[in-house]
């Protein structure tokens, strides 16, 4: 219980935050740390601006604590599927709520018969943020995450690719960079969208500017524009994979090659339910197998 009370401060800077989180009261969480700094004869955080800031000695600690807490919930998920009722509430962007995430419930469910799903929708910053704050389970983001209250597990690279129809004349081409789509009408996520954003470097690098009068925030969306010859778009594979199929659109990667890289976040604290090598595991079952490239299984 210890543990658990300096793992909640750890991840989230107050002691009434961790008392939130344990179900503990504030003194108790209070007590819990003075015990450890007892017991190594040093301080495990430092007030800085109103918050619990880490010293090294609890940097130390929290590896430890970690190693501990890992080990304690690959025990108990063992149970998921033995008559142990278990919950999981999951994130991830809302261009895969109708392709991938339906999925990976299903699979998951499979392998896990007592374990309930919630499914949650997002931007991913809202995402990270519900994770770190053990608001959410886990959640699959976009790479780089820099939060430190947060485990971070890869799971796929994935590159830009246009998508366009199937009649299109660029489907001969293997590669489509901006000679080749020259002056015609490219559909565009938001504009600082990373996808945006190469679209428009490699067009600043051929010494041109990118055509666009429509900007749509969503995958899903941005393909049905397409069927309907609304123009091509650039989007990460990962999400275009499954309308692409649905709409009869095609796929061509984009150059220069661009790649963004997805990943499985969880609260450093979590210490039950199913790990993030568990949901891994299954999710990279449930890819569409031309979505990208999986990372290893960790050993």
């Amino acid at each position: 219980m210890q543990l658990q009370s300096f793992q909640a401060v750890f991840a989230h800077g107050t002691t009434v935050r961790a008392a939130e989180v344990t179900g503990r009261s504030q003194s108790q969480v209070s007590a819990d740390l003075r015990a450890i700094e007892a017991q190594l004869g040093r301080p495990l955080f430092r007030r800085e601006s109103g918050r619990l800031t880490p010293t090294q000695a609890a940097e130390q600690v929290f590896e430890r604590a970690a190693q501990v807490f890992e080990a304690h919930q690959n025990l108990a998920r063992l149970g998921i599927g033995l008559g142990d009722d278990q919950v999981l509430t999951f994130g991830a962007p809302r261009s895969l709520s109708m392709t991938l995430l339906p999925r990976m419930a299903r699979d998951l469910r499979q392998q896990f018969p007592n374990l309930s799903i919630a499914l949650k929708f997002g931007r991913y910053p809202d995402l990270v943020a519900a994770v770190a704050e053990g608001r959410m389970d886990q959640a699959i983001v976009k790479l780089p995450v820099s939060d430190w209250r947060l485990r971070i597990l890869p799971i796929i690279d994935v590159p830009l690719v246009v998508v366009m129809r199937a009649d299109d004349p660029l489907t001969a081409l293997d590669r489509v960079g901006p000679e080749a789509i020259g002056g015609r009408h490219l559909i565009r996520t938001s504009e600082g969208a990373p996808s945006w954003q190469a679209v428009t470097a490699a067009f600043r690098q051929s010494g041109r500017q990118p055509y666009s009068r429509i900007s749509v925030e969503g995958v899903g969306p941005i393909c049905r524009l397409v069927s309907e010859g609304e123009g091509l778009a650039v989007v990460n594979r990962l999400m275009a994979a499954d309308y692409a199929g649905g709409l009869n659109l095609q796929m061509r990667v984009f150059a220069p090659e661009t790649w963004e890289s997805f990943a499985i976040v969880q609260n450093a604290s979590a210490t039950h339910g199913l790990t993030m090598t568990d949901v891994q595991a299954v999710l990279r079952r449930s890819l569409s197998p031309d979505a990208g490239r999986a990372e290893p299984s960790p050993a």
